[in-house]
């Protein structure tokens, strides 16, 4: 299951969108104007973006531009357009899509297409993906467990699920909301305080620091970061991300 952001302003186009893709079980946010879909990316997560290129106000390609700017190359972004003509699809791919459909938009390519994008982006998300390695550690998503160094980790299930949403999204803001829904699953005020406990719990039972390889920042009014440390303590081995 992904989280997946569409910008289309057809408001048919945009329930077909959304119906295809929660029929194959996905979470969608749907927006028909570019400047929503920007707010809304400003203090939250998506897994993968559909954008349509025209749309009111802020086009998709801008949209685009910004998403590359601000959050990375790594987030997938599918681009859906009514334009034909070559040196167009070339622009949207140069400004950084990394796939195109061509409108009217068929239900089981689409699909294909998604599927195709979240396993390059994500080739861990799934049981039986690579384990993550980032500094010091070694995350097995499909097994369930940590390694710092050689050494296992004991992790509760929501503290490994909290920790493994965290390690994913290296170098991210993770907004407290969607951490607290991602992981509990419930209305946010009901667990901020949870939410809290869990990562005090984490910096310890992960030490977590430049030692290791990583920082976990707080980000005021906004979640957590977790951040990979490039010239890490004088001594301790490292390892960038595979």
């Amino acid at each position: 299951m992904a989280i997946i952001l569409s910008l289309e302003d057809d408001r048919s186009q945009a329930e077909f969108l959304e119906l295809t893709l929660q029929d194959d079980g996905h979470e969608v946010r749907s927006f028909q104007r570019g400047a929503q879909a920007i707010r809304y990316l400003e203090s939250e997560t998506v897994d993968l973006l559909l954008l349509d290129w025209q749309v009111p106000d802020i086009s998709g390609l801008d949209v685009l531009g910004w998403v590359r700017h601000r959050i990375g190359r790594e987030m997938p972004v599918l681009f859906l357009t009514n334009r034909t003509r070559e040196d167009e699809l070339v622009l949207a791919l140069n400004a950084g899509a990394d796939d195109y459909m061509i409108k009217p938009v068929r239900p089981r390519e689409l699909l294909a297409r998604v599927h195709s994008l979240l396993r390059r982006a994500y080739p861990d998300a799934g049981p039986h993906g690579r384990p993550l390695e980032v500094g010091r550690y070694r995350i097995d998503l499909g097994r369930r467990f940590i390694l710092l160094g050689d050494e296992t980790l004991e992790l509760t299930p929501k503290e490994f699920d909290l920790a493994a949403l965290l390690f994913r999204n290296m170098e991210r803001v993770m907004p407290r909301d969607t951490l607290i829904t991602r992981i509990w699953g419930r209305e946010p005020d009901k667990v901020s305080r949870s939410l809290d406990t869990h990562i005090h719990r984490l910096r310890t039972k992960l030490r977590l620091g430049p030692e290791n390889g990583v920082r976990l920042r707080a980000i005021y009014t906004h979640g957590y970061r977790l951040e990979l440390v490039h010239d890490p303590v004088p001594g301790q081995p490292s390892t960038t991300p595979s």
